[in-house]
């Protein structure tokens, strides 16, 4: 059986949410036991349930964003590349599951339970316990929101750990903000356990955390203040545009590719009509000049180049963004085969 698990505060307030399942009739102990430190196996820690006919062996995965439609699509996508043991049941903690969203778990034979009450929890033939439809808890005081710069510092670490130590003028012009920002960002990292410090050295924190900054930030925050437009090309195909643009750039012009097309060439295992870009300077005139007319349906998305990083190794002559971002950008789309596609890549590009 495999948890998911979704929360929004710290590692207390996650194991009180799981002992919340001791209150279900069937559920007689409960034993967890976390991933050792270092590994990314896709999951947090493994659970183990034990009911009155026995013991239910559970797989944990942490994530600590509110529970979107887009992120049922990204954690069904995960499960359907994890899910290789059709034996595994799967379970989802959660700060709160809209009706709609339950309906859809339930479907997928996803079991589920929230800090409001709303449960399903179905352990092989014998035990089945639901009850949905709750409306959420009022929110408690939260985090301050992570800014555009924090973010980009973030990717900046994961991409490169040993920058964690960099001076922050080096870092200025790695993940494109000023030295004061820069400063500032690394001691919000530590007092939020994204980083944690020894003497005069950092070291990054649990990858789960920073994983769940990096993609709900990005969905929300970093990539709609990076986003210049959605365009088609003057070519019938975006295949036939990235070939000219990678044969013809233009002078003084910097892109590289993310998402889908990024993805493409690193692992050949997924490929979409939509390509998205970093270009470098991004402005209307120069996607005039390659030949892009605005389209608010458009195949094309160019985001703003915020940094020396975005511009990360090239793959048959395309320059191509690092990691973490095309995993990130996999995971914004609407397409359920990028979600899974996202999982692949990340079991093999994003091992900690």
């Amino acid at each position: 059986m495999l948890l998911l698990w979704t929360v929004n505060r710290g590692f207390h307030h996650e194991l009180e949410s799981l002992d919340r399942l001791r209150h279900v009739p069937f559920v007689r102990d409960l034993k967890y036991t976390s991933v050792q430190e270092g590994r990314d196996p896709g999951y947090d820690g493994k659970l183990e349930i034990t009911t009155p006919h026995g013991r239910f062996q559970l797989l944990l995965k942490a994530k600590r964003s509110y529970l979107s439609h887009s992120t049922v699509s990204q954690l069904l996508g995960w499960l359907n590349h994890l899910r290789t043991d059709r034996t595994q049941g799967v379970i989802l903690l959660a700060r709160h599951i809209p009706r709609q969203a339950a309906q859809a778990l339930i479907e997928a034979k996803v079991n589920f339970m929230d800090d409001a009450g709303n449960i399903h929890l179905e352990l092989g033939d014998a035990y089945n316990w639901t009850a949905i439809g709750l409306p959420a808890p009022e929110p408690v005081s939260e985090r301050r929101p992570a800014s555009p710069a924090q973010l980009q510092l973030l990717f900046q670490f994961v991409t490169y750990p040993e920058s964690v130590n960099w001076p922050v003028r080096r870092l200025e012009s790695a993940a494109g903000i000023s030295k004061s920002k820069a400063a500032q960002a690394r001691r919000q990292m530590v007092a939020e356990g994204l980083l944690t410090r020894a003497g005069r050295r950092y070291h990054l924190g649990p990858i789960s955390l920073m994983a769940d900054r990096l993609i709900f930030g990005y969905a929300q925050v970093l990539r709609p203040t990076l986003t210049l437009g959605t365009f088609r090309p003057a070519e019938k195909t975006t295949e036939s545009f990235v070939s000219r643009l990678r044969m013809n750039v233009l002078p003084g012009v910097q892109y590289s590719l993310t998402g889908s097309p990024a993805a493409d060439l690193l692992q050949h295992f997924y490929r979409a009509p939509e390509v998205t870009l970093f270009l470098k300077p991004s402005s209307p005139a120069i996607a005039q000049q390659l030949r892009l007319l605005p389209d608010r349906e458009g195949p094309i998305t160019i985001l703003s180049a915020f940094g020396d990083l975005v511009f990360w190794e090239e793959r048959e002559h395309q320059m191509l963004a690092p990691p973490w971002l095309i995993y990130a950008e996999l995971l914004n789309s609407k397409d359920p085969r990028a979600h899974e596609a996202a999982q692949e890549f990340r079991s093999k590009f994003l091992a900690w």
